[in-house]
């Protein structure tokens, strides 16, 4: 099965374009911002922890591809 490349030129500066920027924000609105770093835990596991906790949720990580503002990764999808 042959699948074609689709490039997309996006703005230099456009957070709403991007699938990651919509994980980041729902990492910060429900996780980190949420509960304050105990004594000794360090950011950077914290994130980590809430990043794997993201990915095994399939049906959340979907939802990062199905918002309107990122339906230009639909489109190719279902035409390319």
């Amino acid at each position: 099965m042959h699948r074609k490349l689709s490039l997309h030129f996006l703005p230099g500066y456009a957070p709403d374009l991007n699938p990651d920027q919509l994980v980041w924000s729902h990492v910060k609105r429900t996780g980190t911002v949420r509960r304050p770093l105990q004594k000794g835990e360090k950011l950077r596991g914290r994130i980590d922890s809430e990043f794997a906790n993201v990915r095994d949720e399939h049906k959340l990580m979907r939802s990062f591809f199905q918002a309107p503002s990122v339906a230009y990764i639909r489109d190719c999808q279902a035409t390319c």
